[in-house]
This record gives structure tokens, C-alpha cells and sequence, in this order.
């Protein structure tokens, strides 16, 4: 009997360390590298979430339009940007990371 309560008492304890580990920032390095250029917004907001704060504008010229968006991710000082044209990044930054 006291091998099954110490058995259920570990596997308890490892579920509670995995459902923990998994609550941390997605502003990450890791998250981070994982954006690359090209990618959709759809892609990076899988890994990311949904921005923090976003900015940008379109232009169109001789009937071709583009846009840029800036979306960042924010956590406490750790910050990612990245600049999407068309809805593909085009570019990225981190700070405190």
C-alpha cells in the first residue's frame, strides 16, 4: 500500500511540474528563433499569441498595393517585434531576451 501512495504521489508531482513549466512567456529565445522570415502572421501567432501592441500602414502605387505591420509581444522588459509585409515577416527584433 505504501508503494502505490508513493507511486501516485510522484506521478502527481510530475504532472503538477509539467502543467507549471508549460505556463511560462512565449516571449522567449526560443520562441524567438522559432520566427522566421516568410512566415505567415497566422504561423508566428501560433508560437507567439496575439500581439501586445501593432502598428503599420498600406500604401498603393500604380495600382500595386502593399502593407506593413509592426506587431510586438511584451513581458515585463522582454520584448519581440516583428514586421510584417503583405502578412509575411519580413523582419524581427528582441530586446532582454
Amino acid at each position: 500500500m505504501h508503494v502505490k501512495r508513493t507511486l501516485v504521489t510522484v506521478l502527481l508531482a510530475g504532472l503538477v511540474l509539467s502543467m507549471v513549466s508549460g505556463c511560462g512567456s512565449k516571449v522567449s529565445q526560443s520562441n524567438f528563433d522559432k520566427v522566421k522570415t516568410g512566415m505567415t502572421r497566422a504561423e508566428v501567432e501560433d508560437i507567439l499569441g496575439k500581439p501586445t501592441d501593432e502598428g503599420g500602414g498600406g500604401a498603393s502605387i500604380a495600382g500595386i498595393s502593399a502593407s506593413a505591420k509592426i506587431a510586438t509581444w511584451k513581458d515585463g522588459d522582454k520584448v519581440i517585434t516583428v514586421t510584417f509585409a503583405n502578412e509575411k515577416v519580413v523582419t524581427k527584433g528582441s530586446q532582454g531576451l
